[in-house]
This record gives C-alpha cells, sequence and structure tokens, in this order.
C-alpha cells in the first residue's frame, strides 16, 4: 500500500513537473521578440540571388504580400518593396509609386510590361506611421490589391496576363536597380511573402498571411525577417532563396512585438 502511494506521489510530481516546464516553454514562445527589417531610404536593399524565385513565375499567376511600417514624408519618389527590373520594360516593381493626378497619398501599386497600375479611387494610405498589410493578386487578365485585408482595387487587360515578369536581375527587397536614386524604402519590412497563385479573397482577408508555416501549396518565398541579427535574410519556404543584407538595414522590432 505504501509503494503505490509512493508510485502515485511520484507521478504525480512528475505531471506537475512536466506542465510547469510545458507553461514555461509557452510562456517564452509568446514572449519572443519577433522582428523585422529596417531599412535606411539611402543604400539599403537585401538580394536575392537565386533568380528563379521570380523566374518561375513567368506569365503565371502570383500573389505579393507584405507588412510595412514607414511615413511617407520620409520616402523618396517611388520607394520600392520588391524589383527584379534590368530595364524599364523587363521585370516588374512591387511597391509605392508617387503621387500622381491628384492622388492624396503614394499609391501602393505593382508595375508591369513597363505600365504602373495605379490608375484606381480611393487609393489607401499605408505610409502613416503605422503598419500596414497590402496584398497584390495577379489572376488570369487581372491584378487586385488589397489593403490591411479589404479589396481595394481591380484592374483587368489582357496586357496583365499576358506579360512575363521574368529576368535575369536577382530580386532586390527595399530597391530598384533601374531607377536608383529614386526608388530606397525607408522603414520596416516585415513578413514578405510571394507565391506562384493566386490566393483566394478568404485567404487573404484571413490574415493567414501574418504568420504562415513556410510549406503552404504555391509558396515559394517567405521571408519573415525574424533573425534579429547577422547579414542574412532567410527564406522560410523551403526553397532557398536566401537574401542578403547590403548598405546596413539593421533588426528592429516587428508587427507582433508593437500591437
Amino acid at each position: 500500500m505504501k509503494l503505490r502511494n509512493l508510485l502515485l506521489v511520484t507521478i504525480s510530481i512528475a505531471t506537475s513537473m512536466i506542465l510547469a516546464i510545458l507553461f514555461v516553454a509557452e510562456l517564452l514562445r509568446s514572449e519572443k521578440i519577433n522582428y523585422a527589417l529596417y531599412f535606411d531610404g539611402v543604400d539599403d536593399y537585401v538580394q536575392v540571388a537565386n533568380t528563379d524565385v521570380i523566374n518561375q513565375i513567368g506569365s503565371g499567376d502570383f500573389t505579393f504580400s507584405v507588412l510595412v511600417y514607414a511615413l511617407e514624408s520620409e520616402q523618396v519618389r517611388h520607394p520600392q518593396i520588391l524589383s527584379n527590373r534590368t530595364t524599364n520594360s523587363a521585370g516588374f516593381l512591387f511597391g509605392f509609386h508617387g503621387r500622381w493626378r491628384g492622388s492624396e497619398n503614394k499609391i501602393p501599386y505593382v508595375q508591369l510590361d513597363n505600365i504602373n497600375w495605379i490608375e484606381y479611387p480611393n487609393q489607401p494610405n499605408l505610409l502613416d506611421g503605422q503598419w500596414h498589410h497590402f496584398v497584390a493578386r495577379k489572376q488570369g487578365d487581372t491584378l487586385t490589391y488589397f489593403a490591411d485585408g479589404k479589396l481595394v482595387a481591380s484592374l483587368t487587360t489582357s496586357r496583365i496576363g499576358n506579360y512575363n515578369l521574368a529576368s535575369e536581375q536577382p530580386l532586390l527587397i527595399g530597391w530598384d536597380l533601374v531607377n536608383q536614386s529614386q526608388t530606397h524604402f525607408k522603414g520596416k519590412i516585415d513578413k514578405l511573402s510571394i507565391w506562384n497563385r493566386a490566393l483566394t479573397d478568404a485567404e487573404i482577408e484571413s490574415k493567414m498571411l501574418y504568420s504562415l508555416r513556410g510549406n503552404e501549396p504555391g509558396l515559394i518565398s517567405y521571408w519573415p525577417f525574424d533573425e534579429g541579427s547577422g547579414n542574412l535574410v532567410r527564406d522560410k519556404s523551403g526553397n532557398g532563396n536566401h537574401g542578403t543584407i547590403y548598405g546596413g538595414a539593421v533588426w528592429t522590432t516587428g508587427w507582433v512585438s508593437e500591437i
């Protein structure tokens, strides 16, 4: 009887210890700092040497997604998030276009086929010193923009559907090589992802893009910027599209740690 009681006490203590360990682990996980990368708007950028990250999309469907924290007053004319342009007519841009034809702020957009797809009403202000989510989706001939999960514009033409965005230029984050002096982004970039499929409205609205596992169908690159140190930005999609930091971009707190 005494042996049985001793065994029960031992099991109870072991169970309590396991629960305590799990509690501490969860506490540490929840308090883990979420990082982002801060670009100074002068000479900072990230280069992804593997051109297949974009070239495999070709003229097919895609989705670009990013979280940004920046102020418009601190930007150059056309601050970019992604670019692989070799010339004005080769490659693409994903970022912000300068004010145009009476717009109240810089315009979230994509450039394809040497056309800045910016002619749409109610252009959102995503450079106001708060965290914002911007998504650009190409599906067939239609280019659609989402701001903070809400659809803001759809543009349809065969020029969008037929354009092949591949180029020989490595992918750049935070800068465009063609327009060097007017495209450095200033601010924080977080949770940047590229997909070779058109995500559904529901997927974009669900905020799943804020925290990906890395093995989602169609995900070809995912940079959560959670390293917190060093000069490498690791692709968590498993496809090895790691980036190298140039110019001195620094690690800082990301969106999870600031809300």
